[in-house]
């Protein structure tokens, strides 16, 4: 397995410098390094405590150790990436950059060949900061990380406060500074999902300029959507391998529909998973979850959509099949109290609904159930037992009960019966006559 060391540069500072938002560094380094949905962040650090700025995560250096990650190419080919970004951290008591000895500006000490910070850890995430003993304690390797190739970050988002030129500007310079260097660079365009097209041009205007001599890859991407993260550094690792083969790189519309196309196929994979796996309307998500991880397909699920997205979809699924349940319950009551007409009302003469004027209503005809001397054998009060028909349709102690819950006869279904009942006796009772 090959070793790629790569940082991650581009504009970076105070917000007159880059305006009111990052470019995506972080974002893209997070989705590379921890590319599943429930890893994700889009708040990472920039502005810090003095003591935070101290602490072993930051250890008194502008630059984040984000740790290792093993990718394959699409030729077969394996990679061990480790990530650094060079970023520029803002004391919160003063808004200006901390000062650590003698530093250069941004545009030069990105472009750094040799990092070292002793007992530096992993940064994982913003609330690790001040408590990292509670998070898995990873130190960079010798305390050394020396760059093999460089992502060079372009935000392609309209941000208040930063102009394109300025943006520009800045990735040129930076770039000029690392082709002294004579390591390879790849741009990369951030928030894609929310691109402007002016912006764009821009960045690829930089990418063809003619003292580059077609050096300058540009590639597109989202790190909200998960969208060419990995193709960056792979074709990064590629250009400093000096691969014959190199991964295609798609258009950013292109790559976004592939990505589409696999988030269809899964939730659809998933969806027909739930179906045939988790069959009773009573089962619960603690067990439901660890039986469905059994399968590749929830697994694939979880890490593109997260797990609160396989609740939803599992909430969803039992809330079908309890309404399933209960509308076949309902059907059974209903067929039951078809039965239950014809012992209590047999035939038009049990009773004359036109002389009786307490059959004027369906609540009337209700109350005469009620009160009838046969009420208990054919009925029962679930509220009695704790509430609707519907909410005892899910206990088990129900499933021996063959009386109808007489709440069942406030539903609209069982006035139709009622109502088709006496139809027929009247139908009857006319072919008689």
């Amino acid at each position: 397995m090959k070793q790629i060391n790569v940082s991650v540069v581009g504009l970076s500072g105070v917000e007159k410098d880059k305006g009111q938002l990052g470019v995506g560094k972080s974002c893209l380094c997070n989705r590379f390094v921890r590319p599943k949905t429930d890893d994700y962040a889009i708040d990472h650090i920039s502005v810090l405590s003095q003591s935070d700025f101290s602490g072993r995560v930051v250890n008194n250096d502008h630059f984040l150790y984000w740790g290792e990650a093993r990718k394959t190419s699409e030729e077969g080919v394996d990679y061990n990436f480790s990530v650094i970004e060079q970023t520029e951290f803002v004391d919160d008591a003063t808004f200006q950059p901390f000062k650590v000895g003698k530093m250069e500006p941004y545009i030069k000490r990105c472009a750094a060949i040799r990092m070292s910070s002793q007992e530096k850890l992993k940064y994982i995430c913003k609330n690790q900061l001040g408590i990292e003993h509670e998070y898995e304690e990873i130190v960079l390797p010798e305390g050394r990380f020396l760059v093999d190739g460089f992502v060079c970050v372009f935000d392609v988002s309209v941000v208040p406060n930063r102009t394109v030129e300025k943006q520009v500007e800045f990735v040129t310079q930076i770039i000029n500074n690392i082709l002294k260097v004579k390591k390879p660079v790849v741009l990369v365009t951030t928030k894609n999902d929310d691109a402007n097209e002016l912006y764009v041009r821009e960045a690829e205007k930089i990418c063809s300029r003619k003292e580059y001599k077609g050096q300058i890859l540009l590639i597109e991407t989202s790190a909200h959507e998960s969208i060419n993260i990995d193709l960056a550094f792979v074709v990064l690792a590629q250009m400093i391998d000096k691969a014959k083969q190199r991964s295609k790189v798609p258009s950013y519309t292109e790559a976004a529909r592939q990505r589409n196309d696999l988030l269809n196929a899964s939730t659809e994979y998933v969806t027909r998973l739930i179906r045939t796996q988790i069959t009773d309307h009573r089962s619960i998500w603690s067990s439901s979850s660890k039986k469905l991880s059994n399968h590749r397909e929830w697994i694939d699920f979880l890490e593109l959509f997260g797990q609160e997205a396989g609740q939803r979809i599992f909430r969803r699924h039992i809330k079908k099949l309890r309404e399933d349940y209960q509308s076949k319950k309902l059907q059974s009551y209903m067929d039951s109290f078809a039965c239950v007409l014809q012992e209590m009302l047999p035939d038009i003469n049990s009773i004359n609904l036109e002389l009786d004027n307490s059959f004027s209503d369906w609540a009337s005809i209700r109350n005469y159930f009620h009160e009838h001397i046969d009420y208990e054998q054919y009925f029962f009060d679930a509220v009695e037992r704790g509430g609707s028909w519907a909410e005892l349709s899910d206990m088990s102690d129900m499933e021996d009960e063959n009386r109808i819950p007489f709440d069942i006869l406030e539903t609209p279904d069982a006035e139709t019966v009622f109502k088709n009942h006496m139809n027929a006796l009247q139908q009857e009772q006319k072919r008689l006559e």
